[in-house]
């Protein structure tokens, strides 16, 4: 069982309404949000989260 709570985050350049699941385990990231966009996490204290879209030529 989830508490489920509304937040927002700036998306390529865009504003986005998400759901924020939350649990009583290690952080969760829906797969679908990020289909075609690479996930860069600097695993550090402080460190940089960055999501970019993909791009193929």
């Amino acid at each position: 069982m989830f508490n489920v709570y509304e937040g927002f985050v700036i998306w390529d350049g865009q504003i986005r309404t998400i759901e924020i699941n939350e649990s009583e385990t290690d952080p969760l990231v829906g797969m679908a949000l990020l289909e075609g966009y690479e996930l860069n996490i600097q695993g550090v204290a402080g460190g940089e989260v960055t999501i970019r879209r993909l791009v193929f030529p």
